[in-house]
């Protein structure tokens, strides 16, 4: 899927300031995973949010093993942002 098709599971609530979107995993025509990483240097985590809610973690490796055990779509590998 475009990165255009992607954005229409993006909504307001997301706290772009803070966060990198790095990933968006449709789940259905409506709703999708959201993948962020945290942009703070010292505060560095990650976040899956889904349908208006967040979970956050503090590497990848427990947010893919999070959503392995969750979702049905597939986790494909993605780059991690080094900022």
């Amino acid at each position: 899927m475009e990165e255009k098709e992607l954005s229409k599971y993006l909504w307001k609530g997301l706290d772009y300031s803070r966060y990198f979107v790095v990933k968006i995993i449709p789940q259905d025509e409506d709703n999708a995973v959201i993948v962020m990483c945290s942009k703070d240097k010292e505060n560095h985590h990650w976040c899956l949010e889904y349908m208006g809610g967040g979970k956050y973690f503090n590497t990848v490796i427990e947010l893919i093993e999070y959503y392995n055990s969750r979702f049905k779509v597939p986790f494909h590998q993605f780059n991690i942002p080094r900022n």
